[in-house]
């Protein structure tokens, strides 16, 4: 049977860390990546090899963006697939954000790669894409409250998110 698991996980050491550091997001539509051993090493969009220089970075402010995968499993129906979820929070509203969140908005073929507080870069929605399914400005209430945006990005994959080598999207 090809689905028969190959090895079991050991307790490792206590050294991860939760959290993003940044985003990084391309337009899309995804034609193609090549992966080995579940990283990705290259991803080809418009019949050329992505590089740093097509990805646009979003910094977000420190343990404030995050990552969740939903595996969705049916015994009944014999279906299996991956929703991912994407939250980035941006600190600021001004003209040229705004801008920006419309476009992403409006776009539903984004390449979306982020970077966690462990210095892993992982894929959101690589097959089939990924796109804004939700959001939010807010101006805040007291001083000390928020003043800025809440964006989710969002994938439904076959497979689980793939590692991707950092050099694709940073220098």
């Amino acid at each position: 049977m090809a689905c028969n698991i190959t090895q079991g996980v050991t307790l490792d050491c206590v050294d991860q860390n939760g959290g993003i550091e940044k985003i990084f997001i391309a337009n899309g539509p995804t034609e193609s990546f090549t992966e080995s051993a579940g990283t990705i090493t290259a991803i080809t969009v418009g019949g050329s090899a992505l590089t740093p220089s097509d990805f646009f970075e979003f910094e977000v402010p420190r343990q404030t963006s995050s990552f969740t995968e939903t595996i969705n499993v049916s015994q009944e129906n014999g279906t299996l697939f991956y929703d991912q979820a994407l939250t980035m929070i941006l600190n600021k509203r001004d003209a040229a954000i705004r801008d920006q969140i419309l476009l992403l908005s409006q776009n539903n073929e984004l390449v979306v790669v982020f970077k966690d507080n462990n210095a892993k870069y992982w894929s959101v929605g690589i097959s089939r894409n990924a796109y804004m399914t939700a959001g939010t400005n807010v101006s805040g209430v007291a001083y000390g409250d928020r003043s800025g945006s809440e964006l989710t990005f969002s994938g439904m994959e076959e497979q689980p998110s793939f590692e991707v080598t950092g050099s694709i999207v940073e220098a």
